[in-house]
């Protein structure tokens, strides 16, 4: 049973005839940029703001810092923000990450990294691990404890921070405190069963996903570990987890099977599984009222995680 919200959006908003060979990444880029206009709802207000940029193998990425209201010590949280790799930006998850802010009671370090297909695998991995690395040297001039730190991403940018975490237990680094992660996509092969379960008439269909799989990944294998964490041989060692999925998902696999591989490995890792929702729904929050109770309780879950000092 689908919330009735997301109902109303499907047979209307989303009510589009599939389109024949490749789309276009302009029109898509286009449609990323005004659904939180005519979804998102109102701008929910933080205590500041700050567009910043900084360096990484061959750009200056571009980085958004909110700081919400808070007197209490505040964890950093790097957000990369989902599009398939293909589309998104700073202003595409401005309204989800000052809702996460407030909610998280944390500094917020959004990323725009390069996509794809002008820049395929590793460039967005490549800045966000560099966008990671400047966090946490500058956490507290960003305003933030300098003690915790989380990432946290929706779908491909899920994929990027989990992929974050694969690369730092492999070059060396502290890792995250927390990893939140949001209908990510973290196979590739497009594997799971999930993908035949709900490959149309949920938004995102099977087809258009591994569209994106193959704009992103270029010429390296599915099974690249820091481009499918899921074909990562060993996950111990890994942040603790808190991973979203949303009901009728073509990523629904991903995340569940990824949550269970954590704990097999002894990484605690905590489901949220958000009922009678689709993919991209935490963006809903203008039109769906239910987005709001969702973000809630994962707030929640990453606030009990980032509750602990690093040690």
């Amino acid at each position: 049973m689908l919330d009735p919200d997301i109902r109303r959006l499907l047979d209307t908003v989303f009510s589009v005839p599939p389109q024949s060979g490749a789309p276009d990444v302009a029109q898509l880029r286009a449609a990323a940029e005004a659904a939180p206009q005519l979804l998102g709802g109102a701008l929910e207000p933080v205590a500041s703001i700050r567009d910043l940029r900084v360096p990484s193998p061959g750009s200056l990425v571009r980085v958004r810092v909110y700081n919400p209201c808070s007197a209490e010590p505040m964890p950093l949280i790097l957000y990369a923000h989902g599009g398939g790799w293909v589309v998104g930006s700073l202003e595409s998850h401005d309204k989800l990450c000052r809702i996460l802010a407030n909610r998280l009671g944390a500094v917020v370090v959004a990323i725009d990294y390069r996509l794809a297909p002008e820049h395929p695998y590793p460039a967005a991995l490549d800045d966000v691990e560099a966008v990671w690395r400047w966090a946490c040297v500058e956490a507290r001039t960003l305003g933030a404890d300098g003690k915790r730190f989380a990432v946290a991403g929706d779908s491909s940018g899920g994929n990027l921070v989990a992929a974050l975490t694969l690369r730092i237990a492999r070059t060396g680094g502290g890792q995250p405190d927390a990893q939140l992660l949001f209908y990510p996509a973290l196979d590739a092969a497009c594997m799971r069963a999930s993908y035949r379960e709900f490959s149309t008439g949920y938004n995102l269909s099977a087809d258009q996903m591994a569209w994106y799989w193959a704009a992103y990944r270029g010429n390296a294998a599915p099974n690249t570990p820091e481009l499918s964490p899921l074909a990562a041989p060993d996950l111990s060692g890994l942040p603790p987890a808190v991973v979203a999925l949303a009901a009728a998902d073509v990523l629904r696999g991903d995340g569940l099977d990824y949550a269970q591989r954590l704990v097999a490995a002894g990484i605690p890792a905590r489901i949220v599984d958000c009922t009678g929702t689709i993919h991209g729904f935490l963006r809903w929050t203008g039109e769906v009222p239910a987005a709001h109770s969702w973000i809630d309780a994962i707030s929640a879950a990453a606030r009990e995680l980032l509750a602990c000092r690093r040690t």
